[in-house]
This record gives structure tokens, sequence and C-alpha cells, in this order.
């Protein structure tokens, strides 16, 4: 008895030589891209444009099986938060964000992360492993099947569980089957990859030439607090950093989305925000403002800002930044924020 190799997660490209290498056409392979990413049919018996004969060989050898989907919160709202059971019973996490009118998937790259940032709960998880690409993949596909009727995901952003640079190649397969107009044909501009400030990462997708939006979770612009909150800070310096992302807005006309969050007193303060503003300086950037949410077992000295002091923050940061945003925080009351929810299960 052998393993059936699960096809979930195979490219256009890959079903394409598969069909070849078992004596079959190679537009075969396009079809089963479609039924699986586009019209969510796992059974190949209901692929009815396939001939008997494959069919049959695809029953014996091959399967198409998703995670399992362990639990659906839904807050006051509507923010709603998915935990995913992966077939070694890994856990792994993703949230449905409305804003109208758009409808905002956040999804993971890793079963944990291994970067250790102090303010964030999947930390506490550790690293697990990488996801491969039919789990980042089947996110959107359960998700997109627990959707209303009228209801579609229009955006895209990897800020889930894990860093995405150190699982690129993964991340950059799945978001090349996303983008199809034969999957799921979300556009590159709806879709945005999250990085803690993973330089090699910036270089690696900027000269690839993968055209999707990127964020870059600063929280703070003085060397020595974003060493204590974010350790990678000390592999991968702010000047560093800094460089990475004139490079890369200066080599695809696109500009970068900072996530800074507000913890009261650390890095609130408008000493911190000068900072800020001579850090994001010549980068064309928007600055999207996140107050702190309290978790179980994260620092206890982390409190959240005061509505004073964040918009004492955003008012000196603009018109000093190109632009400066407030992003509600959502789904608290149903642990929406990265991790909260597998931590608590793990």
């Amino acid at each position: 008895m052998f393993d059936k190799t699960n096809l979930y997660g195979f490219t256009l490209e890959e079903l394409e030589e598969l069909m070849l290498d078992l004596g079959h056409k190679k537009y075969s392979g396009r079809q089963i891209f479609q039924w699986m990413y586009q019209k969510n049919v796992f059974d190949f018996q209901n692929m009815t444009n396939l001939s008997k004969k494959l069919r049959a060989e695809l029953e014996e050898k091959y399967l198409i099986s998703l995670p399992k989907v362990l639990e659906v919160k839904v807050s006051e709202d509507q923010t709603v938060k998915y935990l995913f059971e992966l077939e070694d019973g890994m856990l792994i996490e993703a949230v449905k964000i409305p804003d109208d009118p758009r409808l905002t998937l956040c999804m993971s790259s890793q079963v944990g992360c291994p970067l250790g940032c102090k303010f964030c709960k999947t930390a506490q998880i550790g690293f697990k492993r990488n996801l491969e690409v039919g789990e980042i993949l089947s996110q959107l596909a359960l998700v997109q099947m627990m959707l209303k009727p009228y209801e579609r995901i229009t955006n895209l952003v990897f800020m889930g569980m894990g860093e995405p640079f150190l699982n690129y190649d993964n991340v950059k397969n799945a978001i090349e089957i996303i983008m199809s107009v034969l999957a799921f044909g979300i556009g590159h501009s709806k879709i945005t990859i999250s990085t803690a400030g993973h330089v090699p990462g910036i270089y690696h997708m900027t000269d690839d030439g993968l055209k999707v939006r990127l964020a870059v979770s600063l929280n703070s612009a003085d060397p020595d607090i974003r060493r204590k909150l974010m350790p990678i800070t000390r592999k991968y310096p702010l000047d560093d950093l800094r460089r990475s992302l004139i490079y890369h807005t200066s080599q695809t006309g696109r500009r970068v989305t900072f996530e800074y969050l507000l913890i009261s007193g650390i890095t609130d303060t408008i000493p911190a925000a000068k900072k800020l503003v001579r850090f994001v300086e010549g980068i064309p950037c928007k600055i999207n403002l996140i107050n702190y949410n309290p978790s179980p077992g994260l620092p206890s000295e982390f409190e959240p800002s005061s509505e004073n002091q964040i918009f004492r923050f955003r008012d000196y940061l603009y018109p000093r930044t190109p632009a400066v945003t407030i992003r509600a925080s959502k789904g608290i009351d149903i642990k929406a924020a990265c991790g909260q929810l597998a931590a608590e299960h793990q």
C-alpha cells in the first residue's frame, strides 16, 4: 500500500508535466487546475471534461485534500477567525476582515514563527515548520467556500502566522496560483506580503519581479527599542532595512506600507515619532498606526496607547510623512490577533 500524492498545491506547469508523464494531453493539467482552484471541485469523478480513463488513474494514485476547519469565531464587528488543522495535526489561523467594499483575508505562511517578537502571541508558539503551497492556498479556498453567495475575498495579506520571506518559494508559488485567471483571479495590487524586516527577502522579492505590495512591521525607528521588541533587528539593523526599502521603491515604483504598533510610553512618544519621520524620509510610503492588543502571556509592562496619545502621535507625523492612517483593532473579542487562537489550542 502506498500513500497517494495530494495534488492540491500543484502549479499549472506541474500539473501539465504530470499529465505528459502519465501519457495524457498537456491540456488536461489545465483542466484539473481550473477544477481545483477556480471551481472548488476536489473529487476526480466530478471533473466531467476529463476522460474516464484519466479519472480512474488519478483516483488510484492521487487525491485532493485540504486541511480541516477546526473552529470558526465571529466577532461583534463581523471579523471572523478560522482555525485550521493540518494533516500532521499542526494548527494555523486565518482572519477575514470586513472593511466595505473590501473583504480582506489575513493568511499564514508558517506554523508558528521563529522571529520571537515580544508583542506577538505567535512567537510563544515558536517555529514548527513552513507551510506547503497547498496549505497556503487552502486558507483562501476554505474561507471562500464558507462565504455567503454575494461575498468574495477581494484582498489578501500575508500578515498571519509566520515570516513570509522565510518561506518565500512556497509563498510565491501560492501567490502566482492565486493571481491566475484560471484559479482565484485576485490581482497583484490586492495582495500584500508583510515582513518583520527580513532584508534579503525584500531584495529577493524586488529582483524576482513579484508584483505584489510590500508592508513592513516596523513598530519602532529607534534601534535600541526595536532590537528589544524585534530580535530580527540584531541581524538586519534599521539602516540595512532602510536601504533595502529605498531600493525596492526605486525599482518597483510602488510605495511601502509601514505597520507601526503603538505601545504606551515605548513607541507612542513624540521622540519616537521624530525618529519615525527621519526613518521614512525619501521612502514613498503610508504608515498604519495600530494600537497594541494585550493578550495573556505577553509582557505585563506593554499597554495600549490612550486615544489622546494616538491622535497626538498621528498629528505629529502628518504632514511630515506622506500618509498616515489609524487602523482600528478588530476582532478583539474573538482573539483575532495573530497567534492568539492557535496558541490557546496548542
